[in-house]
């Protein structure tokens, strides 16, 4: 079991949310109750692909399963991969009427400008986090996000980000910024290439063995992996 093998590992290091990625109530909430049994400490939801309800109905849907499992969670909001657009309003209702929606990642277009009015809105109380990879991290942080969801290649150059914005370096936060941003930018073309880049990168760093991904997946070619390791070599000093 991918769940119970991820949370035994991590070993409560840090604070661990699980993607829930289901098309039915009932498997998501099986899952859920997976993820809570193996000491996750919340979940992230995302709308179902099949049949996906708009407006109250999602609201109905994620708090339903928000209570049956009764751990915090963060709702996605990204158009791009689910195909569903998220009002402000809905979120805003669905924050007071869903008391384990703690967390929001905020991926839809023009993303910076939705989370500082759903911060604004909810007195700072819904944390809010910056996905897409991490190319508008310097502009979430000044906004008012609790964190960065960047790939996992990148994830340790995030963390030094993040303690530069903790001490207020922000120009040595910057600078850093700017040297991964190319190599950021290349990946976030799509989820599926990005997926790939970060399976193609992580094998050649040798931490995965396979690169392999679920079909139907993208296939990088051989122009793709060269730009990809062209970026990585003038990055990977700092990763």
């Amino acid at each position: 079991d991918v769940i119970q093998a991820f949370l035994k590992i991590v070993d409560k290091r840090v604070e661990t949310l699980i993607g829930i990625v289901e098309n039915s109530l009932g498997d998501c909430i099986e899952l859920g109750h997976t993820a809570k049994k193996n000491g996750a400490d919340g979940l992230i939801l995302y709308p179902p692909a099949l049949s996906t309800p708009a407006g109250a109905a999602l609201v109905e849907y994620f708090k339903t399963i928000a209570e049956a499992v009764d751990l915090p969670v963060m709702i996605q909001d990204n158009p791009r991969s689910t195909g569903v657009t998220m009002s402000e309003d809905m979120l805003i209702d669905a924050f007071h009427d869903i008391r384990q929606f703690h967390y929001i990642k905020v991926e839809c277009p023009i993303p910076m400008r939705k989370m500082r009015s759903l911060i604004h809105k909810t007195n700072g109380q819904l944390k809010c986090y910056s996905g897409n990879g991490g190319i508008f991290a310097i502009d979430a942080f000044l906004s008012g996000a609790s964190g960065i969801m960047p790939g996992v290649v990148m994830s340790g150059i995030f963390n030094i980000m993040t303690d530069h914005f903790n001490k207020k370096e922000i120009k040595e936060a910057r600078d850093l910024f700017e040297k991964i941003l190319p190599m950021t930018w290349y990946e976030d073309q799509s989820l599926e290439f990005y997926i790939a880049c970060e399976k193609f990168l992580l094998k050649n760093m040798g931490v995965i063995a396979c690169d392999t991904a679920r079909k139907p997946c993208v296939i990088l070619s051989d122009a793709e992996k060269d730009e990809l390791l062209t970026l990585f070599e003038r990055v990977k000093d700092y990763i």
